[in-house]
């Protein structure tokens, strides 16, 4: 797994460069915005009902960059699956395939509207109910290769 993570911790520089992240080059250095807000916009959800914040875990960050890019060449959750959330993971919510035009071209704010897509499912909703849930941490991965794929799993 170490030669997956090494691809999909430089999202944000990918980003930057315009092109796929294989162009960009594995040890670029990253600025985890798009996590962190990842994070951040969650437990404005969260907050707004009640329920208090997760905190944000480099461990889940790492496993699920793996889902992220392990997923964008398959289905969404397989990563998640064959491993039962790695001993780590509870629960998993996932964008698959977005592309970022359709946040007029900022990571941060195809986050938002990845997050905001899990909230808006409302009570019932699988991805609401993951987000409300009752765990204490979270862990966001994001992978980049023409569109995007946003993966957040959440520990206890």
């Amino acid at each position: 797994m170490a030669a997956m993570r090494a691809n999909v911790l430089p999202i944000v520089a990918a980003a930057m460069c315009g092109a796929a992240l294989p162009a960009c080059g594995s040890g670029d250095s990253v600025d985890d915005g798009p996590l962190q807000r990842c994070v951040d916009e969650t437990n404005r959800y969260r907050a707004m009902e009640g329920r208090p914040p997760v905190a944000r875990s480099a461990e889940l960050d790492v496993y699920a960059g793996d889902g992220a890019e392990y997923d964008h060449t398959r289905n969404p959750h397989d990563h998640f699956r064959s491993d039962s959330g790695g001993g780590i993971a509870w629960a998993e919510n996932e964008c698959p395939h977005w592309p970022l035009a359709y946040a007029g071209g900022d990571v941060e704010a195809l986050v938002d509207k990845c997050v905001q897509a899990f909230y808006d499912e409302g009570p019932g909703g699988g991805h609401y109910e993951n987000m409300m849930g009752d765990y204490a941490t979270l862990g966001c991965g994001v992978y980049v290769d023409g569109d995007y794929t946003i993966v957040q799993d959440y520990g206890h």
